[in-house]
């Protein structure tokens, strides 16, 4: 049984402002794949992090990262003049073994305080907001590998040999406190009766220390995504137009199919709409990626371009 308290509290210092608060726990189980799987791709076996699928596999692995650094150390040693048997007895203690274990749900407790408000005659809307995230057992994967032998004086000389080994990524808990923390603003501005300028902007944040143990958190998450809004509402009789400009910053994305940096992209999408009131018909043309430049906002899918529609909709009363 979990335990998870939530809080919340509204302040309105006058009808045209509001100040929230909140607190909020909850648990995260490990969903199928982070459990369950078992998938090889192309050398590398993808492992569920519950006993059931990798049993003897976080009690005999060796942490990837330090076997890169120890194999990287012995080649230098190697070439420098060193025999491999000493090259690789003067370099074992680079050799790290797992502490990672098996997978337990995932904790987090988060902190939010928000404000909104009206402003020149209700012409100006703001809201923003700010959030702090603090994980415990944060769910995420390590790569690690097992040498085919369990003989202590064995296992440096196997662990530097790829042919003698076993490689794995295998979903496990964070041993460090990971916090997640950012914001948001969004602003709307009424120009007159037709027209308005809408915006909003978000910042997303995933912070933990490094142990260079190559612990992946698989974020996947840009820092900054903006999108502006220019809005018309019956400009012509029942003619009304969106243009919308959106904005995501690069990042890194991890994922049992890919890892990679994900670029910045920036799409216009717009749409106009006229709505024939005497035939209880209405119609909307528009497009998602106007200028039809090809992006991908994630790795492992396909790029995005151009989509063009139109929609009619008939009111049978």
């Amino acid at each position: 049984m979990k335990y998870n308290p939530r809080f919340a509290a509204v302040l309105t210092p006058s009808n045209r402002q509001s100040i929230r608060f909140s607190f909020q726990s909850g648990s995260r189980f490990p969903c199928i794949f982070e459990a369950f799987s078992n998938v090889n791709s192309g050398g590398v076996r993808r492992v569920g992090g519950l006993r059931v699928m990798s049993d003897g596999v976080f009690e005999n692995g060796y942490l990837r990262s330090s076997i890169d650094r120890f194999q990287a150390a012995v080649t230098a040693d190697f070439n420098s003049g060193s025999t491999l048997d000493e090259a690789i007895q003067n370099n074992r203690g680079l050799l790290q073994k797992n502490t990672y274990t098996y997978l337990k749900p995932e904790k987090i407790n988060s902190f939010e305080v928000g404000y909104k408000g009206l402003f020149f005659n209700r012409t100006l809307k703001v809201d923003a907001d700010f959030y702090f995230n603090r994980y415990n057992n944060f769910i995420a994967q390590i790569e690690m590998n097992v040498p085919h032998t369990t003989v202590a004086e064995l296992i440096p000389y196997y662990l530097n040999d790829r042919t003698l080994q076993d490689r794995y990524r295998i979903y496990t808990n964070s041993q460090s406190v990971v916090y997640n923390y950012g914001s948001s603003l969004g602003i709307s501005y009424m120009l007159n009766s037709k027209y308005s300028i809408n915006g909003n902007v978000s910042y997303a944040k995933l912070s933990r220390t490094d142990n260079g143990d190559g612990f992946e958190d698989g974020f996947n998450t840009p820092e900054w995504i903006g999108n502006i809004f220019f809005l018309g509402e019956n400009v012509w009789k029942t003619l009304g137009f969106n243009v919308t400009y959106k904005r995501q910053s690069s990042f890194y994305w991890r994922s049992f199919l890919v890892n990679g940096g994900v670029k910045p992209y920036g799409a216009l999408d717009a749409h106009i709409s006229y709505s024939f009131e005497k035939s209880r018909l209405d119609i909307k043309v528009g497009a998602t990626n106007l200028t039809n430049k090809y992006y991908n906002s994630f790795l492992g899918g396909p790029a995005v371009g151009g989509l063009y529609y139109t929609t009619l909709t008939y009111y049978l009363q």
